[in-house]
């Protein structure tokens, strides 16, 4: 391997380790963040790079190999459940288990939440905080639903009750991908699935009413990790200052 080779692997660390920050960055900054998951970077070894006699001593006759860098092999989500958090508010809930809320987005698509921190808009429609519409089964529409106080069942029935009458106006719709691999990212605490065939409604998913999913990151373990990723960069970038020196001294040799 040559010093071009190592200059090569510098560069992939450091992408990489950058890359971790970026993402340890975020977690941190929603360890707020109602119903957020963690996520992990993943790496993968890049493909090795077999040495020569003149570059490395060989050891009983077997050929040593050095990788040629690190690669971002993708990003790792938490599903596990957080803490329940109890705030009081009858638009406020949380989901017991498996399972996720649904939303629309602007142009109508289907977007999957953790986030149950809901509210109910002018028109009378349950609507999440940037004003998408969640997904209700609902038995009378929405901007026609009775005056009065929202309750929800653990099944998430919606009813609402006046003066000690209920009116049943509903059921929130919660669903379940087959696998949460299938799961996309799409900012702002959102997921689509790749595959909406392997997305089922759910039919046994337990809600709380008036709670919220607090977020799964660890904050402790995420300053851990960061300060960790930091000294591994500055480490990286030493090694990619003193390749540069070398170099230098090469340069001058040749001169």
């Amino acid at each position: 391997m040559n010093i071009s080779g190592i200059l090569s692997i510098n560069k992939s660390g450091m992408n990489g380790l950058q890359n971790n920050m970026d993402n340890i960055a975020n977690n941190i900054a929603n360890s707020d963040t109602v119903g957020y998951k963690n996520r992990d970077t993943t790496f993968q070894e890049l493909v090795n790079n077999q040495t020569t006699t003149q570059e490395a001593n060989l050891i009983s006759g077997t050929n040593l190999g050095l990788n040629t860098g690190v690669a971002v092999n993708g990003e790792s989500v938490n599903f596990t459940q957080g803490s329940l958090q109890q705030t009081g508010s009858a638009t406020d809930f949380a989901i017991q288990g498996q399972g996720f809320f649904g939303v629309y987005g602007q142009n109508g698509e289907l977007l999957l939440t953790r986030d149950g921190s809901f509210k109910r808009d002018s028109t009378g429609q349950l609507v999440n905080a940037s004003g998408n519409k969640v997904a209700v089964d609902a038995t009378v529409p929405e901007t026609n639903w009775p005056k009065g106080d929202l309750s929800v069942a653990s099944d998430g029935s919606i009813s609402i009750v006046n003066n000690g009458n209920s009116t049943s106006v509903g059921k929130l719709r919660m669903y379940l991908p087959q696998n949460n691999e299938d799961l996309v990212s799409v900012g702002n605490n959102n997921y689509t699935v790749t595959n909406e065939n392997q997305l089922q409604v759910m039919t046994n998913a337990s809600v709380k009413q008036g709670y919220l999913e607090t977020s799964t990151v660890d904050l402790a373990s995420s300053m851990t990790d960061m300060i960790a990723t930091q000294r591994a960069y500055q480490m990286n970038a030493k090694a990619l200052q003193s390749t540069d020196d070398m170099f230098e001294v090469i340069n001058r040799l040749a001169d």
